[in-house]
């Protein structure tokens, strides 16, 4: 498995050249997000549909 830094670096190495920062840092943000989702995905720590739609009817009060 590649390091963070590799994969840093392959995911810098996609964007255009004249990418500003803060798309930089976005995409970074978004590869990050992707690959903790995955994760969680494959260790089973994730919920169905009905079970999130309860949890946010829980917080609606």
């Amino acid at each position: 498995m590649a390091t963070a830094k590799e994969q840093l670096a392959r995911l810098l190495e996609q964007q255009p050249d004249d990418s500003s920062y803060d798309e930089l840092v976005r995409e970074l943000a978004f590869g990050l997000m992707v690959e903790r989702g995955l994760a969680d995905s494959d260790e089973d720590r994730t919920l169905t549909n009905d079970e999130m739609r309860h949890q946010i009817r829980q917080w609606q009060g």
